[in-house]
């Protein structure tokens, strides 16, 4: 089964206790057919909007437009394509939680390889290479790094909302 396809049955189970924009069974295969152009127009649908869009005879499109009509109220076309619009929604949305879910997995895993290499650089490095000015912009550059893949707005952290603060003593720049 494809991630669509299990993602599609999932919302299925959680939206409704049937696909109410299937076809009914007491529906008749034009009335269907009908109310799949009527679904899939979009939000903004109406029977003569439809009509217009599918039908160029202006005297069809009169006739159509009473048949239509009767069978939107007799099988409740406004509420399953409702129905259908929120399902497209919700399915929406779970493919873009999906897809943010996987980027940031991926944004920790950069993240995570640049820390190692940082941390063997540092390992390498000769304390008395390093100012104040260097580690204080590495400190900011990794912390803001670490907020934005974890979502934390800056400042909110386990500060208290206070603004990080590094002294360092005169000794440091002798190391």
């Amino acid at each position: 089964m494809t991630d669509f396809e299990s993602t599609y049955n999932d919302i299925k189970k959680e939206l409704l206790p049937f696909d109410s924009w299937e076809k009914l069974d007491e529906e008749s295969a034009g009335a269907y057919a009908a109310f799949c152009l009527f679904r899939d127009y979009g939000p903004d649908r109406n029977i003569k909007k439809v009509l217009a869009a599918n039908e160029s005879d202006v005297v069809k499109r009169g006739k159509r437009y009473r048949l239509w009509l009767g069978w939107s109220m007799k099988y409740r076309w406004f509420k399953r394509a409702a129905d259908y619009d929120v399902y497209l929604g919700k399915l929406k949305q779970t493919e873009r939680r999906k897809t943010i879910e996987a980027r940031e997995a991926a944004y920790r895993e950069v993240t995570e390889k640049m820390l190692t290499v940082v941390n063997k650089k540092l390992d390498l490095m000769n304390p008395r290479e390093l100012t104040q000015g260097n580690v204080k912009e590495w400190m900011e550059a990794a912390i803001s790094t670490e907020r934005d893949v974890l979502g934390i707005a800056p400042g909110k952290a386990e500060t208290g909302g206070k603004q990080l603060e590094i002294n360092f003593s005169d000794d440091f720049e002798n190391l």
